[in-house]
C-alpha cells in the first residue's frame, strides 16, 4: 500500500472547509479524514481520528487555530490557513509545515501537499524546501513579509542576516542566516554560488566578465549587477553550462 497522509479540517466557515476537502481530494496520497467547525469540537475528534496533519484555520470563534494548536499534547503536523498574513510568524513559530493565504488555489495547495509527501517519505525528516511557486515568509527587525519565489532575485549575507532583493520593492535585511535560506529554497532554480551569495537561475539575464576573477550578474527586474568572484564565477558557469 502506498503512502498515505490523514488529513483533518478544522474551520468555522462551511465553505472554506468544503474548498479544503476538494482540493485534499485532488491528491492520491491525501486522505480527508474529517472536519471540525470550532476548536471544542475538533479538540474531541482529534483524540478520536489521530490524524496525521491538521489543516487548520487561524481565526475561529472562541480559541483561535493557534491557541488550539498550541494548547495538544502530542500534536500532529499542521498547515494554518488564513485570510490574513499577519500570523505567519506564530504559526512558523509552531513549527508548521506551511502557512496557506486564502482563496487557496489548487496550484498553491498542490505546493503544500508536495512538502508534505517529502515529509513523510523522509526518514530524517530534514528541513522541508519550499516549491519554486510558493510565497516565502522574510521577517526583518521591522516588518514580516511574504515573498512570491518567482520574483525573489538573489539573497546576500551579511553575518547572521541575510539581504534579500526583491524585484517588486527594495532589498529587506532578513532576521535568517544565508544558510538556513538554502536549505528551504527549491534548487534549482536557487543556486548558491558561494559562502555568501545565492541567485535565482531563473532571472539571468546575462553574465559579463571584468576578468578573470570575476563577472557581473544581470538579475531581471534590478536595476544594479551583482558582483561575484572567481569561485562564484566558475560555479555559475557549471550550472548554466557556459563558457
Amino acid at each position: 500500500m502506498g503512502l498515505r497522509i490523514r488529513v483533518m479540517v478544522v474551520d468555522d466557515v462551511a465553505v472554506q472547509r468544503m474548498v479544503m476537502r476538494r482540493l485534499i481530494g485532488q491528491h492520491s496520497f491525501l486522505e480527508w479524514i474529517g472536519e471540525a467547525d470550532g476548536a471544542e469540537k475538533a479538540l474531541v475528534m482529534i483524540d478520536e481520528l489521530n490524524p496525521d496533519v491538521l489543516l487548520l484555520d487561524v481565526q475561529m470563534p472562541g480559541l483561535t487555530g493557534l491557541e488550539l494548536f498550541a494548547s495538544l499534547k502530542n500534536p500532529p503536523k499542521v498547515v494554518f490557513a488564513s485570510a490574513w498574513p499577519t500570523y505567519a510568524v506564530d504559526a512558523f513559530t509552531l513549527d508548521a509545515v506551511d502557512y496557506l493565504l486564502k482563496p487557496v488555489s489548487p496550484e498553491r495547495f498542490a505546493s503544500t501537499a508536495k512538502r508534505l509527501e517529502r515529509l513523510f517519505t523522509e526518514d530524517e525528516n530534514p528541513a522541508v524546501r519550499h516549491e519554486p511557486m510558493d510565497r516565502i515568509c522574510v521577517r526583518s527587525t521591522e516588518r514580516t513579509i511574504f515573498l512570491p519565489l518567482p520574483t525573489v532575485a538573489s539573497l546576500k549575507a551579511d553575518g547572521d542576516f541575510t539581504w534579500v532583493r526583491d524585484v517588486q520593492q527594495p532589498a529587506i535585511l532578513a532576521c535568517r542566516r544565508i544558510g538556513e535560506f538554502e536549505e528551504i529554497l527549491p534548487s534549482p532554480p536557487f543556486i548558491r554560488l558561494d559562502r555568501s551569495l545565492i541567485i535565482n537561475l531563473e532571472r539571468v539575464a546575462k553574465v559579463e566578465r571584468l576578468s578573470r576573477n570575476g563577472a557581473q550578474v544581470w538579475l531581471r527586474g534590478l536595476e544594479e549587477p551583482v558582483e561575484i568572484g572567481r569561485t562564484a564565477l566558475a560555479r555559475l558557469q557549471e550550472v548554466m553550462k557556459v563558457p
